[in-house]
């Protein structure tokens, strides 16, 4: 917890701030140079159309707030998160942190590949470098995670009706965050 000490009638921040979960905070986002390679190689890549969920997670990999992870999850740390609730490395870590996509988007992807992430309108965000592509047990993981298979659970209908059967994990190198529009 921050606490701030009070001075003479003012306030100031304390000279240390908590770590980050974890001990480490990520930032995923790359140079305005690498940004420029990254668009540039991309034209030659498959390119998938986040849902909103994934933008979400994908805006929390690069900021940091999912510290300490800096990729959509590899297997094994999706597995021991379904079945422990911590990381590979034993880090706490509740729920899965996925990039779902078709089995149309599956066939034309595999390990060592590269993806060009991008949001709704169009606008690359992130390059995920593939390490993983696997079909997890949805059915396993809503029992696992949320201890229910109910569609009345959001949770659990959210994974087995919206998400897609395939699993993606891999590098992420973060072009530029998302927009946020007003409305």
């Amino acid at each position: 917890m921050i606490t701030t000490v009070q001075e003479q009638g003012a306030f100031r921040m304390p000279d240390r701030l908590n770590a980050p979960h974890g001990g480490k905070l990520v930032n995923l986002i790359v140079t305005p140079q690498r940004a420029s390679e990254l668009q540039s190689e991309s034209r030659e890549w498959p390119s998938w159309d986040l849902t909103s969920r994934q933008l979400c997670d994908l805006e929390l990999l690069m900021n940091g707030g999912f510290s300490p992870l800096n990729a959509f999850m590899s297997r094994a740390d999706y597995e021991s998160t379904c079945t422990r609730m911590r990381l590979q490395d034993g880090t706490i870590w509740p729920i899965p942190v996925v990039l779902d996509v078709s089995d149309e988007f599956a066939n034309t992807i595999g390990p060592g590949s590269s993806i060009a992430l991008r949001d709704p309108e169009g606008v690359m965000l992130a390059a995920l470098h593939v390490e993983e592509l696997w079909r997890p047990d949805r059915q396993e993981e809503a029992e696992k995670v949320y201890g229910t298979t109910s569609l009345r659970h959001p949770g659990a209908n959210y994974l087995l009706e919206r998400t897609n059967p395939w699993y993606v994990g891999g590098r992420l190198e973060g072009i530029q965050r998302p927009s946020h529009y007003d409305f």
